[in-house]
């Protein structure tokens, strides 16, 4: 029988590695497979240089090579820094308005990245921008503002990634202990030198890993530079592999994976170092009692800080939310008159849109799911595996960051017109949501993972101990404990789904196109209200279902505490005489045993 055990266990361990090789390592080996070919994918080729040579003897690479590293090094400054700023804010601040910090992240990361693009690229054109409007009305120039080009692809791209880094910073921030800062004080130092001897020691290595997420996100995006730094003559790297492939005539795929190749190595080697760093800090700032973790009283500083968190509210929702509703209302983008829904009724009438529609939302509703059931099977096994395979399921669902958006599209594109037995797939829906469902494990498996973290192994071991399989307590008992995180799981990883232009405008046909995808095209087009009046279709949706969902989850817990609620209390007044007289002998026995009570307390025998 142990010989049988040990036997099934390796056969799933071997069925699960190669589940999880075929799903995330697949295509980055096709990456790297591409950029040594002469053909395109699934063509008869030769083995060739030629695509390393094509790639990096054209002068746009090297200039999109320094734009991708400025606005990497900068968004990791950038999105970093306001971090820094937030996590003092809600861990060491009492400002009034510290306790929306945290949702307002939530809120921010859960939108896609395309609806910021699109919302800033009308808020900031000049003349028809609302800012730039409003900057006219009151008698300044309206053409003052501009998010076109460089500046403005940093300035969109750290009010969007911002949450990231605060989410990683929050922890170690309420963690630490006042006291050191106190013993420094107390020692005759300044609230500058304290800062700069206590605080940043101590915080350097969850901030360095903080900044080299920002910087990875900031060299792989592609959204922001495509929608806002493109028009404008700014290019990076991950718009120049979309050109390799849509604009060249025939498409230049190997030029496209070579450069796609300096992507997974610059991540992979960010990601290791992230990883050796956070590994090997300690967190002495942890300690038992005595520890206080009271806010300072910043006094009359607070409206400092409740005005950064009211300016941070207003740019990264606010004002984005209120330009893409009202420009779905305009006839044309940037009149203030004649609002209506035309646009709507237009977009209702076009047989294109309503297949859209219903391909974003199933690909959002099934591949949003399997992104969460992956990552909690993972993560489950993680849990009881040894170091080495906990390890490289970890690193399985960081791989999706080495080949991300743009590159994760041209590696499925290789992987499913090479491989014979994928090849009859290509084209279909399946290949998109296959490709947005490994785009999404990172995001999921970060929610699933910490929800797990607070499941007690007791909880687990107890239920084995009573019989129940490994299955039915991975079902039963931790999956229904976490069930609200990994439902929350499931709507942030369909809302980033419904809004992902970045795999399917290179996997999808027009026979299967999302929403996205046709909102680039449209706003490519200058059909601009018509694309923000569809986008409002689908975020109106999303904030329905969220709805619905909040509202389950309200009645489910009213219904469980009226459930485990005690039953009230018997008045007397509603027994009948009988029962409410004392039976026979019932006093007589209290009082006899009252008596016995106090005599054994004073001693008598």
């Amino acid at each position: 029988m142990p010989s049988l055990l040990r036997l099934r266990g390796t056969a799933g361990t071997a069925s699960l590695l190669a589940f999880v090789g075929l799903l995330y390592v697949l295509p980055i080996i096709m990456i790297v497979y591409g950029a040594f070919r002469t053909a395109a994918p699934g063509l008869p080729g030769e083995w060739s240089m030629d695509g390393f040579l094509e790639a990096f003897s054209d002068a746009r690479t090297y200039s999109t090579l320094g734009n991708s590293l400025w606005l990497a090094m900068a968004t990791g400054i950038g999105a970093t820094s306001l971090a820094v700023v937030f996590a003092w804010i809600v861990s060491r601040t009492n400002a009034g308005l510290r306790r929306m910090v945290t949702p307002l992240m939530v809120v921010v990361l859960a939108m896609p990245p395309l609806f910021f693009s699109l919302s800033w690229n009308l808020l900031g054109t000049p003349k028809f921008g609302l800012i730039n409007q409003l900057l006219g009305a009151i008698g300044l120039p309206d053409t003052l503002l501009s998010v076109g080009g460089r500046w403005g692809t940093w300035f969109v791209l750290c009010l969007k990634i911002c949450g990231l880094g605060y989410f990683i910073l929050i922890g170690p921030f309420l963690a630490m202990d006042r006291r050191l800062e106190e013993a420094s004080l107390v020692a005759g130092g300044s609230r500058l030198a304290t800062f700069v001897r206590i605080n940043v020691p101590m915080m350097a290595p969850a901030v360095l890993g903080a900044f080299i997420i920002n910087f990875i996100i900031g060299l792989i995006a592609f959204d922001v530079p495509l929608i806002i730094g493109k028009p404008s003559g700014f290019q990076v790297l991950a718009t120049q592999i979309y050109a390799f492939v849509t604009n060249d005539t025939p498409p230049d795929y190997a030029a496209a994976s070579a450069l796609a190749m300096v992507f997974i190595l610059a991540v992979v080697v960010l990601v290791a170092i992230k990883w050796r760093l956070l590994d090997r800090r300690q967190f002495t700032t942890l300690s038992g009692k005595g520890a206080r973790p009271e806010p300072w009283d910043i006094g009359r500083w607070r409206w400092l800080c409740n005005s950064f968190v009211l300016a941070y509210a207003v740019l990264a929702v606010a004002l984005p939310t209120v330009q893409i509703v009202l420009g779905s209302l305009q006839p044309l983008f940037g009149v203030q008159r004649g609002y209506s829904l035309d646009n709507y009724r237009a977009l209702l009438a076009d047989p294109t849109v309503a297949p859209a529609l219903w391909n974003t939302a199933q690909l959002a509703f099934f591949g949003g799911l399997l992104a969460v059931a992956i990552s909690l099977l993972l993560g489950i096994v993680g849990r009881h595996a040894s170091v080495g395979l906990r390890r490289t399921l970890e690193l399985a669902t960081w791989l999706p960051w080495a080949a991300h958006g743009i590159i994760l599209g041209l590696a499925l594109v290789w992987a499913f017109l090479t491989v014979p037995f994928l090849k009859p797939l290509f084209g279909t829906v399946w290949i998109v949501l296959l490709g947005l469902v490994i785009a999404s494990t990172p995001l999921a498996s970060r929610t699933t993972d910490a929800a797990l973290a607070q499941v007690g192994r007791e909880l687990e071991e107890s239920a084995r101990v009573s019989g129940a399989s490994a299955l039915r307590t991975a079902v039963g008992i931790v999956t229904r404990l976490i069930l609200p995180a990994c439902v929350a799981a499931w709507v942030i990883t369909a809302i980033q789904i419904a809004g992902n232009l970045e795999v399917p405008v290179l996997l999808s046909l027009p026979t299967n196109e999302t929403v996205a995808v046709m909102v680039y095209q449209l706003n490519t087009r200058g059909e601009t209200v018509q694309a923000a009046a569809l986008f409002c279709l689908v975020l109106g949706a999303a904030a329905l279902g969220a709805l619905l969902l909040a509202v389950g989850s309200g009645l489910r817990r009213l219904l469980r505490r009226r459930r485990l609620a005690p039953p009230p209390p018997i008045v007397a007044e509603s027994l009948p005489a009988a029962a409410r007289r004392p039976a026979p002998g019932f006093v007589a026995a209290a009082r006899a045993n009252s008596k016995s009570r106090t005599d054994l307390l004073l001693g008598d025998e």
